[in-house]
């Protein structure tokens, strides 16, 4: 199990997330840091949470499978109050819903969070077209870059608040591209982010 059990809040200064506003409520459980590899908990939960579609039919499919019950469980650990007016809003990959590629782990997560204290869920956000992970493309993080890569669909049944659940909060660009894609249709709703970790780029900050 990851070292660390708690929740911790993004700040955008502290923290380098030159995107990212004041307002910008996010919480994130564990650090992690790609440079390590997966020779620490945090990094192995990380990696098994991601691991690629292709494992499927693999005995190590398991461990994927345990860290999207670990990240369900720790969400349904937070004090949400006013449950019917919240939403956890399933982040999209970089693959579409449609495609054979998809990796259903943050739908999945939700779904799980769901049914186990009655939160609304929504699969709302989706990406337009198959692209490459974010990871794979260096340098390419200002959220313009990214604007035209999701959709969103309007809440028929507007809550007050949404909680985009992801894997992974690196520059916090994804997570401002999809939260103005929602405040576009929603402007008096509340957006904040559910991640797995935040990415830590050097030993020393870990």
């Amino acid at each position: 199990m990851p070292q660390k059990i708690s929740w911790s809040a993004i700040d955008p200064e502290l923290h380098g997330f030159q995107y990212l506003t004041r307002e910008d409520k996010i919480l994130y459980h564990i650090e992690y840091c790609p440079s390590l590899g997966i020779t620490n908990t945090n990094n192995s939960l990380v990696y098994n949470y991601k691991k690629d579609i292709s494992f499927k039919n693999e005995k190590s499919w398991y461990y994927k499978t345990q860290a999207i019950n670990h990240f369900a469980n720790i969400i349904c650990r937070l004090p949400f109050s006013d449950i019917d007016n919240r939403l956890l809003l399933s982040a999209p990959t970089s693959k579409c819903r449609n495609s054979e590629l998809f990796d259903s782990r943050n739908d999945d997560v939700i779904t799980l969070v769901h049914r186990k204290i009655g939160i609304p869920i929504s699969f709302n956000l989706d990406a337009i077209e198959d692209s490459s992970p974010t990871h794979s493309q260096s340098g390419y993080r200002n959220p313009s870059y990214f604007k035209d890569l999701f959709s969103f669909i309007p809440f028929v049944n507007e809550p007050k608040i949404v909680y985009i659940v992801d894997d992974v909060i690196t520059s916090g660009s994804h997570f401002v591209v999809w939260r103005d894609l929602i405040k576009n249709a929603h402007p008096s709703v509340k957006v904040r982010g559910l991640y797995l970790a935040r990415t830590v780029n050097t030993t020393k900050e870990f």
